[in-house]
């Protein structure tokens, strides 16, 4: 009786035993420990780009094909640029981000220029005199007005004397000296002249009268000491259908140098673009810490073409 209740346990015990065994083999996984935040430390501040350097443009807003010229040779150059609205007088409160250095297109007197502590390229746009120690271009305009007169007279289908209007600003001016010599030489024949100075009528008043006195195949051409009677005259023979003359300006301004056309044929005087891609050259070297160069800018005859 006692020998059968042992064997019976016999079995459970090793049972028991195999199962303690197996138990004993496995480990137990240890906790790891999480970091516990500091009280008030703050994530590493993300470091700021660095601005990039630029070459700000000021008084420059009505001469678009100066800013042209800035931009096209901005494209090939390492430095951008920003034209700054407010004349040049913005130039005083002008605060970069970063390095800059500035073009001033001017038409007043040199003595309009703010002080600044930014290395400062100068375009003399009326060849005003610039201190020397600024670096600059100035254009010389004085050989304008003889560039388009001689264009004028020597327009193909033109036949000496050449029959012409001349618009001009004052007696004292070298165009108006230029045109009464050409008639002594007998290469102009003036039918009318308009001086803004002395005459008792508007531009416009003077032209609409001259246009209404001069029928197709009477004139040549008009002859205009500046763009803006150069685009005065040629907007007035457009509207009204005029197109047996030509108008030769003696000027660029007013933005002439982009109204060309088979009527304003011809604008002598600052190529804009050029002078824009020269100032942004030297700028750049100002803002690379190289000296720039004072340089001159001639005259040029810009001619209406029908190619882009």
């Amino acid at each position: 009786m006692k020998r059968k209740t042992i064997c019976r346990l016999i079995p459970l015990v090793c049972a028991l035993g195999m199962a303690l065994s197996a138990c004993s083999g496995q480990t137990t996984a240890e906790p790891t420990a999480s970091p516990v935040p500091t009280a008030g430390s703050t994530p590493a501040p993300t470091p700021s780009p660095t601005p990039e350097p630029v070459i700000a443009v000021f008084g420059a807003t009505s001469a678009q094909s100066f800013q042209d010229g800035v931009s096209f040779a901005a494209n090939s150059g390492a430095y951008g640029v920003e034209f700054i609205s407010g004349g040049v007088e913005a130039l005083a409160g002008y605060r970069p981000e970063g390095a800059a250095a500035a073009i001033v297109f001017l038409e007043g007197s040199p003595d309009t220029l703010p002080k600044t502590d930014l290395p400062i390229y100068v375009y003399a746009a009326r060849g005003q005199s610039v201190p020397m120690e600024i670096p600059h271009l100035i254009y010389v305009y004085t050989g304008a007005a003889k560039l388009a007169l001689d264009c004028a007279v020597s327009y193909p289908p033109h036949l000496t004397p050449v029959r012409m209007i001349g618009l001009f600003l004052s007696e004292a001016d070298g165009a108006y000296t230029l045109w009464t010599n050409a008639q002594q030489r007998g290469i102009v024949f003036s039918k009318l002249e308009y001086i803004a100075e002395t005459s008792e009528s508007t531009p416009t008043d003077f032209l609409t009268d001259a246009f209404s006195a001069f029928s197709p195949g009477t004139l040549d051409a008009v002859y205009a000491e500046t763009g803006e009677l150069a685009l005065l005259a040629a907007e007035m023979l457009a509207s009204l259908g005029r197109d047996d003359l030509e108008v030769f300006s003696a000027g660029t301004d007013a933005d002439a140098d982009r109204a060309l056309s088979s009527i304003l044929i011809c604008a002598a005087g600052a190529n804009l673009k050029t002078a824009g891609a020269r100032c942004y050259e030297e700028a750049a070297k100002l803002l690379s810490g190289e000296p720039a160069q004072t340089g001159l800018l001639m005259p040029e005859a810009l001619w209406y073409s029908l190619a882009p």
